[in-house]
């Protein structure tokens, strides 16, 4: 997606290796006014200090009625550090003038209202990309149904599985793992034991949850829990996320600050030698996981 019309991206000299800070600049005419917070500027909202992700809305001078947002951020190359707690804010409305010309943090920048017409267009764009995903899994999964009808003795895994953070996270040894992918679109059963509670398999689950929250690489898939009087359809997917390599992906000694362990070696080792199976979107309330099951599903790569 290309810069909104008459902002354009430039980087701060100032940052050490390893992190730029992305920030736009606005233009007036033929001059050019660059934006950015200082090191004391404060979000305008909840108070504390901007840090790396602001948001600041100026008036347009071409248009009195129109406003021009500026925004920027902190891109770090190296491994993902977990997302700060901060708490949920109710996103108000703006307000005119108090709300220009100062900096609010991204989560509590208040909310501009669109002309109706505006609405109407992102309503209309919204509904054609939602058709479009809805049509793309009809197709991925039309093939699914005539494979596992007559499929009474599937291939069999092991699985360890825990609720943390209201996401269920299944935890599989990497060679597990590999072999459960050549069955991907087959119908297959999950033997699943409740992840220990003592030792580093819990912490790591705790980890891997945490980590899908934040943008690391992993792997997107589709799990149909099966039923033989159902077929797959948008309304009966589950959507997780393959994680792995999380030695390599995140700051381990700070995620394993905010999982309440320790950074340890015994740590490091399970998390290279297993593959995280986590679910999309926390799920409200307390789900607690079975001591065993078995559960028969079947799995698609989106």
């Amino acid at each position: 997606m290309g810069w909104p019309h008459g902002l354009r991206c430039v980087r701060s000299p100032e940052r050490p290796r390893g992190v730029r800070q992305v920030m736009v600049e606005s233009r007036a005419g033929n001059r050019a006014e660059a934006v950015r917070p200082s090191d004391h500027d404060r979000c305008a909202e909840c108070g504390h200090v901007v840090g790396d992700g602001w948001v600041l809305y100026k008036q347009n001078p071409d248009s009195p009625q129109g406003l021009i947002q500026h925004f920027g951020g902190t891109i770090k190359a190296g491994p993902v550090e977990p997302r700060p707690d901060r708490p949920k804010r109710t996103i108000r409305d703006f307000r005119y003038p108090e709300d220009l010309a100062v900096f609010f943090h991204s989560s509590c920048a208040p909310a501009i209202k669109l002309s109706q017409k505006m609405q109407e267009e992102l309503a209309d764009l919204l509904a054609q990309a939602l058709i479009s995903d809805y049509e793309k899994t009809v197709t991925r999964w039309a093939i699914v149904r005539q494979f596992t009808s007559d499929e009474s003795d599937p291939p069999r895994y092991q699985a360890h599985v825990a609720s943390t953070k209201g996401r269920r996270v299944f935890t599989m040894g990497r060679a597990e793992w590999e072999r459960l992918r050549t069955h991907e679109g087959q119908l297959v059963e999950i033997e699943l034991t409740r992840t220990p509670s003592e030792g580093v398999e819990e912490a790591a689950a705790v980890i891997a949850s945490l980590a899908a929250e934040c943008p690391i690489h992993a792997v997107r898939i589709e799990i149909w829990p099966y039923n033989v009087n159902d077929r797959p359809s948008p309304s009966n997917l589950q959507d997780y996320l393959v994680v792995e390599s999380l030695t390599r992906q995140v700051s381990l000694p700070m995620f394993a600050e905010k999982a309440s362990t320790q950074n340890s070696q015994k740590l490091r080792k399970h998390l290279r030698e297993h593959v995280f199976i986590v679910s999309d979107r926390p799920e409200k309330g307390r789900r607690e996981a079975k001591a065993r099951a078995l559960e028969r599903i079947v799995f698609m790569t989106t």
